[in-house]
Formats: structure tokens, sequence, C-alpha cells
């Protein structure tokens, strides 16, 4: 049997190149470079976490021996919210007494009817119900009963359906935030009394009026004063003689109360709270959001017939 010519000739040789050389060797070597691999990338990621290791120390260090005051201080937070700071800095109630204080009282001297120590009376009820409406905690979070129980008893039944809604807070402040809340109220006021009569009952009216400035902390970016609402009252109060009522109606009574706010958050105002207008930088930049306060702070300037809500 006689084989064709192509199964006996011998093929064309085919010389390996350099590509078919590396693939032998890998084809030879596969497991050993596999595994040389992962050991030098296990090395390369511990000497690269070793090196950060070093560098956020030396930033530490850094940090720790660098100068707190001057230009090349390291910058104050964008927030600061719960650092104690002086939140009236640079505001017209920076110069206000802190809460009781502000409440000085008149001289007490005789008036028509009422003698020095029913005057005297009268004006300690007063700044009793001041202080219960406007400084104590306890109406500051919502309870009124402290306040109530300063006025006579009938007064105590007409004004309990007026904290139903906003309308007290001509005479009253309750506070919107207690968590941001955390530093003094400071105040400042005057008060005057004079003797009258109305419907053939004998007064004693005592007229406060009073600027009421609550701080709330805010970003340290924040300029002076957009920490702080302010309220401005007045408020005449009345004490019956006690010949001319019941015994039910001595004490004091509330004739009338007006008051204006300034840098206060109108939706929380509508709801019967205080709380203050939110400032973020974006929006307001370097002013106060709730404007220049104006004549707001003298109360040697008549107040605004109505608050900016």
């Amino acid at each position: 049997m006689r084989l064709p010519d192509w199964m006996r000739s011998r093929g064309p040789e085919h010389q390996p190149t350099g590509l078919d050389r590396v693939r032998f060797f890998q084809a030879r070597h596969n497991g050993p470079l596999a595994v040389g691999f992962a050991f030098a990338l296990a090395l390369l990621t511990i000497v690269v976490a070793g090196w950060m290791v070093v560098q956020v120390a030396d930033w530490r260090r850094t940090a720790a021996v660098a100068p707190s005051a001057g230009a090349s201080a390291t910058p104050e937070p964008i927030s600061a919210v719960g650092t104690p700071r002086d939140l009236f800095a640079g505001t017209p109630a920076a110069s206000f007494a802190l809460r009781e204080k502000a409440i000085v009282l008149p001289a007490a001297t005789a008036q028509g009817p009422f003698d020095k120590v029913q005057v005297r009376a009268a004006l300690d009820s007063v700044r009793k119900a001041l202080i219960e409406s406007r400084l104590e905690t306890a109406m500051l979070v919502g309870d009124t009963e402290p306040f109530l129980g300063v006025l006579a008893p009938d007064s105590r039944a007409e004004m309990r359906p007026h904290f139903d809604n906003a309308r007290f807070l001509h005479v009253a402040t309750r506070i919107g935030s207690q968590a941001d809340w955390e530093y003094d109220i400071r105040a400042q006021g005057r008060i005057s009394y004079r003797a009258r009569t109305v419907a053939g009952v004998r007064l004693l009216e005592v007229t406060t009026e009073f600027v009421w400035a609550y701080p709330f902390d805010v970003m340290r970016r924040a300029p002076a004063g957009a920490g702080l609402v302010a309220v401005r009252d007045r408020v005449v109060w009345q004490v019956p003689h006690p010949k001319d009522v019941p015994a039910s109606s001595r004490g004091l009574w509330l004739a009338s109360a007006k008051a204006v706010t300034w840098n206060a958050d109108c939706a929380w105002l509508r709801d019967g709270w205080v709380n203050v207008m939110q400032w973020l930088p974006d929006l307001h930049g370097p002013r106060v959001p709730g404007g220049d306060p104006g004549d707001f702070f003298d109360l040697a300037v008549p107040m605004a017939s109505t608050s900016r809500c």
C-alpha cells in the first residue's frame, strides 16, 4: 500500500516566538506564580497601611501643639451647638439684667384709698406674675398653673381659656424648643402705678413695660443677635380695693396686654410658642434673620403696633 505524498512529506517547522515561550513558562509554573503575586500584594497593602498610620499620628501631634489663637489658628467649626458662649454679645440686650434682677419695683407710696402696705402688696404680686409668666421654667415648658395661681380666683377662671390658643403670648412666654434653649434670659423694663376708679370700683393700676430677650443656640458663624428672640410687652394689671369686691375677686387682675416679637419664627408663634428664626449662612449671609431691630429694644420709643408675623 502506497502512502500519498502529503503523508510521507515532512511538514514545515514552526519556530516558537517570545510570546510562546512565556506561555510555556506560565503553564509549567502557574501555581508558584499565583502564590508569589498574592504575597507581593499583601506586602504592599501592609506597607501602605503603615504609612497612613504614621501620617495620621503626625497630623494629630501637629494639631495638638498648634496655637489656639491668631489668624493661623485652626478655624472654628461651622456649628458649635451646645458650646457655652455669650449669645447676647453685640446686641442691645447685652446690657440687660439677668432674670428677676431686671424686675425692679418702684418705691411704694400711698395712692388714694390704698395705703403704703396695700401698694407694696400689689407691686409684689405684679412682680411675681411677671416672673411666673416670662421667666419661670414651668411656664416656658407649657405649665400655666403657677402663673394662674398668682391671680385672683375669679381672674384665674377668666384667664385659663386664653391659654388654649396663641392669645396669651401678650402676657406669657412658652418656649418652642427646650432642647436648644439652655441659657439665662435677660430683660429690661419699667413699672408705674396709679389709683383710679372704674364702674364704682376703686383700683390700683400697675403698668409694666418690658423687653424680654430669650437666647437659643445657633451656628457659631451666625451674626450677633441671630440666636435671640425678643418679646416686647406692655401689660396693665389691676388690684381692686378689698372693700369694693367679693372675696373671690380680691387680688391681681389682668386688665390689658399687648406684645410684639423680633426674630421669632412665625410658624411657631401661630401655635402659641416662641422659637428662634433659623439662620443658615447660604440663605442669610451676615445679616440677622429678624432684620435690624431698630428701636425695638428702646423703651423710650413707642412700641410698634404689630409684629412682623
